[in-house]
């Protein structure tokens, strides 16, 4: 039995011995309530004061069985309490609860469905980037390294709709699904699709044979990360150096440099230009080097300088951090 029903138990075992003790005294006595439950009480924690009225017979078979049964149920409930205390639930309720206020809190998060190697990276680097992450995990050993990082979590099935809900899907920006199994992962889309149909996700798959599978559950990317590996290593051999600056204009922290994609908003002041006009480099200091227009669904590496902009295109720049937050600002 889990110690909060344990502790519940004890708890509502001492509360029945007191009342029944009183309600028997009433009964068998002319004792009224108030000296009835005195007597009760005293005789639960045996403190040896004198009876308030008398008991006859009756009286004192009722206040024996009263001292051996509130002296079992106040054993049961002081050692519950002290499990209770000692084995840390206390302090994972509070935690829960602490949990769910963070979790009410948060908007436009992204939620990752597996906390294994996959899942801390993800997690990681959503951190690095300043994005909101709920973890979902069933394993107590991966909910635990997700607390001692400090990140929000919550225990269950990712591939049940209750739990997705939990995690604030109505208020994400996005799931990942990165667990270690390929059908849990699809399972996991086909949910957060049929809850959110806009939300943006991203499936984790080890066969490549279930690409299809997971396109069709409504992931909107899907990994394989033994063939991006394998692609990596390949590029690695023939363009290191250009890997290399890949890695730190996407990756990197300590440099000013880095790639960004910025959404047109109805407010912006490019939203009406052409991309000629914007002049985004002479403006911000940043270079276009791709860009899609909206409802398309694949970015144009040659990108039209009369195209007008239009509230939801979406462009692909780099340039340096103040510049493109100016930039990404300015385009809400």
């Amino acid at each position: 039995m889990p110690a909060t029903r344990r502790l519940t138990a004890a708890l509502v075992s001492f509360v029945l011995v007191v009342c029944g003790g009183t309600v028997s005294y009433v009964a068998i006595t002319d004792a009224g309530w108030l000296d009835a439950l005195y007597m009760t009480v005293i005789s639960v924690f045996t403190v040896g004061f004198s009876e308030t009225f008398p008991l006859g017979t009756d009286g004192r078979v009722v206040t024996m069985a009263v001292i051996v049964l509130g002296v079992a149920s106040l054993g049961f409930a002081t050692a519950a309490v002290v499990e209770f205390l000692v084995e840390g639930h206390l302090q994972d309720l509070l935690g829960r609860r602490r949990m769910d206020r963070q979790l009410a809190k948060l908007d436009g998060h992204t939620i990752v469905c597996g906390f294994g190697r996959v899942g801390r990276q993800v997690a990681d680097q959503l951190a690095v980037e300043g994005r909101p992450v709920v973890v979902v995990d069933v394993a107590a050993e991966r909910l635990q390294l997700a607390r001692e990082r400090g990140v929000t979590w919550v225990e269950g099935d990712a591939s049940h709709e209750d739990v997705l809900v939990l995690a604030g899907l109505p208020r994400a920006a996005g799931v990942v699904a990165c667990t270690a199994d390929d059908a849990e992962n699809i399972l996991i889309a086909l949910t957060a699709k049929g809850l959110h149909s806009r939300l943006f996700v991203v499936v984790r798959i080890k066969d490549e044979e279930n690409e299809g599978k997971a396109r069709r559950a409504g992931a909107d990317r899907v990994i394989a990360p033994a063939a991006i590996g394998g692609r990596r290593i390949a590029a690695l051999m023939t363009r290191p150096h250009v890997v290399d600056f890949l890695d730190v204009v996407t990756h990197g922290t300590d440099v000013d440099l880095v790639l960004e994609e910025v959404v047109v908003g109805q407010g912006s002041p490019l939203a009406g230009a052409a991309l000629r006009e914007a002049d985004v480099r002479q403006r911000y200091g940043a270079n276009v080097l791709a860009m899609r227009q909206v409802n398309e669904p694949v970015l144009r590496t040659r990108s039209d300088p009369g195209h007008v902009l239009c509230a939801g295109d979406l462009v692909v720049v780099i340039g340096s951090r103040d510049d493109l937050d100016r930039l990404q600002s300015d385009s809400r």
